[in-house]
């Protein structure tokens, strides 16, 4: 009842001040808008010009959120939750972005589906900080954008020779070969980073990677949560710039959408075994810094 309610509340009467805003409901307490709101300046201006007839979508959060997502997300006592499960909070930021933006929440739905199939408890807490840090972009099948570094014949940039990164490769590895412990920096794995870690590194071209949640294995918690070790990407292909927007729109490769591309492309199946080909590390002589 109280949220149909929410959704009939009817417009009164307002105040301006110029600390804050009271406005008037015929249901319910005033609702206050601080000066240091976001939306303090967009809400006057409507109440100035009179445009009243949705206000309370703009004053009401949880009401915004709640019609903006469908009901899929729901504002419950100051934390968003999605069905009966807590969103943390780096994920509740993304999603007040995308209200607030008027985008679709369902990359975000799908990328919590995605997380929920990774088997690895820190890998999920730890990614949360990395796309919070990072300012990461979602894909529309629910993964997220990253960068690596290669030689200019595609192959990893340590080796130059184990993992051929041709746009439209999915590169993976058996997860168990991934080391799973966030606080070896450098260790056996496939890597990617954030922009701002990765466009500095040794390396003749800049990958635009996607990752799908399940399969991040560990993020190192140096270098501001900047990249992380996976057992599986698929390379979009070159770039220069970083991704900008919150959602990554449908790439085509070869005439194919990137979701619908084949997920085992390229595997790793025999390399891993060796010590030198699968640990793309940053301390080796021969190519500093460029595992990424």
């Amino acid at each position: 009842m109280s949220a149909i309610l929410e959704t009939l509340k009817i417009y009164r009467d307002h105040v301006i001040l110029d600390s804050q805003l009271v406005i008037v409901f015929d249901y319910g307490p005033p609702v206050t808008v601080l000066a240091s709101n976001d939306k303090y300046q967009h809400i006057r201006t409507l109440l100035q010009e009179g445009r009243t007839h949705n206000i309370v979508e703009e004053v009401d959060r949880a009401l915004e959120i709640r019609k903006h997502t469908k009901g899929k997300f729901t504002l419950v006592n100051g934390t968003i939750m999605i069905g009966c499960e807590l969103l943390p909070s780096s994920l509740s930021a993304k999603l007040l972005e995308f209200v607030d933006h008027r985008l679709d929440t369902t990359p975000l739905e799908n990328f919590w589906k995605n997380l929920n199939q990774n088997p690895t408890a820190s890998a999920r807490q730890d990614l949360f900080t990395f796309l919070e840090v990072n300012k990461v972009p979602l894909t529309v099948d629910g993964c997220f954008i990253a960068y690596k570094k290669v030689r200019d014949n595609f192959y990893d940039s340590h080796t130059g020779h184990t993992y051929l990164n041709k746009p439209g490769a999915t590169v993976s590895m058996p997860r168990d070969k991934v080391d799973p412990n966030r606080q070896n920096t450098c260790s056996y794995g496939l890597h990617v980073a954030a922009w701002e870690y990765a466009h500095n590194f040794t390396g003749s071209r800049l990958l635009l990677i996607k990752v799908n949640p399940r399969d991040v294995v560990a993020v190192p918690p140096d270098y501001n949560a900047q990249k992380m070790r996976v057992c599986s990407y698929l390379v979009l292909g070159e770039t220069t710039n970083a991704y900008e927007r919150s959602i990554y729109e449908e790439a085509v490769v070869n005439n194919v959408p990137t979701s619908k591309l084949p997920l085992d492309d390229y595997e790793v199946e025999d390399d891993y075994e060796s010590d030198f080909d699968s640990y793309e590390s940053e301390d080796e002589d021969e190519s500093e810094d460029d595992g990424y």
